[in-house]
């Protein structure tokens, strides 16, 4: 199968979507998860392109977003649960 920049983009939206859905988002996770999107929309450019070294800055730049994000979306999931636990006592 034949990979698709604007497939993966739309893959990746999907997720995020979803992921911001399971938490409070604060400001900050909101601008990680534009930040991811914009990133893998140039890891799909990327990667279509035939410019190795291209792919492999926006591969490393889509993983470092991803994984603050990751990070965002944890303290999110956090702040989350000890909420509902204040709210609950």
């Amino acid at each position: 199968m034949d990979f698709s920049a604007a497939e993966f983009a739309i893959e990746v939206a999907v997720n995020l979507r979803y992921c911001l859905k399971l938490v409070q988002p604060t400001p900050e996770c909101i601008d990680l998860a534009e930040l991811v999107l914009l990133r893998a929309q140039r890891y799909g450019e990327a990667r279509i392109g035939d410019k190795s070294l291209l792919f492999a800055e926006a591969e490393d730049a889509l993983a470092q977003a991803t994984r603050l994000l990751e990070i965002e979306l944890e303290y999110c999931s956090t702040r989350s649960m000890k909420s509902s636990c204040d709210q609950a006592a």
